[in-house]
């Protein structure tokens, strides 16, 4: 079993991040060419160890191996600062024991909430003597690993959930009722929900969107699901199918704290700060709550979103409050550094700006926020430029997008061109030839989709929601 789930683990790897093998150590990269996942093996291709990263180099998790693939002797966790998190007592594939050494957090806030999910962890594994077996069991730990931050342990646990949630479907000699298939259906939505989840820290971004997708088919109605999505798509830079889900979740919750949040964040990026300011200041009715619920609550949290904001408005002193007040929270919160510095920028205080965006840098503020701009503003600052924002030109997009007939290329020069559409394990499922820029895709299967035009001058690639 254990050998087995680690490949579903890694196929979805393999396929979609660069790899590297020298003889029998086997290297899986993000997307800024720092390794995410490092396997041994030995002659036999059985796994000696496995070790994952986090996006800044530095080693996440480490597990050791016995002569049958199986987990055994001590395995660690560490925090992206180097500091050990846990250590694991694995015997031939059981867990002994779990020490945790410092817990998970980053600020005051989503404390207790680690401390919460610890102490639940640890009565499941006291319960269960480490080694559940029952389908609740298995995917409570899942999901309390996950929320710790336990990645690969997590992931075990949710595959032995759906391997045994597809057992019980593919039996066809029982009458199942439509309450029993409603529950499952639940279970289903939020097995996936936690595997896009998993993934997307990964980033093994289609593997995250198609799990998405799934999780939604399973419960269309739940917008914590969509919510999740779109805040995913919305991190990724899909801005417009982002903001579909997102307004969608409004227009039937008005006051959706999370949503309202990640609109405000959308558009204070595309820069429309009114409809930001509108959008946050909701937002900010439902703080507990957000902070609560949000279990790495902090970086772009609500107060450096708004400080930001409110420059842009001209009240750039409530804009400061704002940002000093996040920082207080967080000491090492790179992108308040990076709101506050842009203030200071346009103050021209040079000497401040430059001094917080050379801070930020040195937390590795681009690769925890998968953002461009720090080192244009660092040139700016530091040499007592003054700031010009650079005006985007408009890209190619696909209307309507999520689809269910007929997509339209906009914004597009030609009208004549070939394509392909791949599925989230890169098979080609469709090919054809457009001559007025349209494109019939009811004949896909509800999913996640790339769709990839070919021409000449001007080839793209797009992320294309069939529903």
């Amino acid at each position: 079993m254990e050998k087995k789930l680690y490949i579903l683990l890694l196929f979805p790897v393999l396929l979609w991040s660069q790899t590297n093998s020298n003889k029998n150590v086997h290297k899986y990269y993000y997307k800024n060419k720092i390794v995410s996942i490092e396997e041994w093996r030995g002659v036999d291709k059985l796994m000696d160890s496995i070790k994952t990263y986090y996006n800044n180099g530095k080693i996440n998790e480490v597990f050791y191996f016995d002569s049958k693939g199986k987990r055994d002797s001590y395995s660690y966790q560490y925090n992206d600062h180097g500091e050990k998190l846990v250590t694991w007592n694995f015997s031939h594939g059981k867990l002994l024991s779990r020490t945790d050494h410092k817990l998970p957090f980053n600020n005051k806030e989503n404390e207790e909430n680690s401390k919460k999910y610890l102490k639940l962890l640890n009565e499941l594994n006291t319960k269960t003597n480490f080694n559940p077996t029952f389908l609740n069991d298995l995917f409570n730990r899942g999901d309390l690993r996950a929320r710790l931050g336990n990645r690969l342990l997590a992931i075990d646990d949710l595959k032995k959930v759906d391997w045994i949630i597809k057992k019980n479907e593919s039996d066809t000699t029982k009458i199942v009722s439509e309450t029993v298939k409603a529950n499952r259906n639940k279970l289903k939505s939020l097995l996936y929900d936690l595997f896009a989840n998993l993934y997307g820290d990964l980033e093994m971004e289609n593997t995250a969107n198609q799990y998405y997708v799934k999780a939604m088919i399973a419960a269309p109605d739940d917008y914590r699901i969509l919510y999740n999505f779109a805040n995913y798509l919305q991190q990724k830079k899909s801005t417009d199918l982002a903001r579909y889900y997102l307004e969608k979740i409004v227009t039937a919750h008005t006051g959706h704290g999370h949503a309202r949040w990640s609109l405000a964040k959308l558009y204070s990026d595309i820069g429309e700060y009114e409809k930001a300011m509108e959008n946050i200041t909701i937002a900010f009715q439902k703080e507990k709550a957000i902070i609560q619920h949000s279990s790495n609550y902090g970086g772009r949290d609500l107060r450096t979103t708004r400080g930001l904001i409110y420059h842009k408005l001209g009240e750039s002193e409530k804009g400061i409050e704002d940002l000093k007040e996040a920082l207080k929270m967080d000491k090492n919160n790179s992108y308040a550094m990076k709101n506050l510095g842009i203030i200071y920028l346009d103050q021209k205080k040079y000497s401040e700006a430059c001094e917080l965006f050379e801070k930020a840098k040195k937390l590795d503020y681009t690769l925890v926020f998968d953002e461009k701009d720090l080192e244009t503003l660092i040139e700016s600052a530091c040499n007592n430029i003054p700031y010009v924002e650079t005006i985007t030109v408009p890209k190619p997009f696909v209307f309507p997008n999520p689809a269910s007939t007929v997509i339209t290329i906009k914004n597009y020069d030609y009208k004549s061109f070939d394509y392909d559409f791949f599925d989230f394990e890169a098979n080609a499922v469709l090919h054809g030839k457009s001559s007025d820029g349209s494109i019939d895709v009811s004949k896909l299967n509800a999913g996640f989709y790339i769709l990839k035009i070919s021409n000449t001058d001007s080839p793209q690639t797009f992320k294309i929601i069939k529903e």
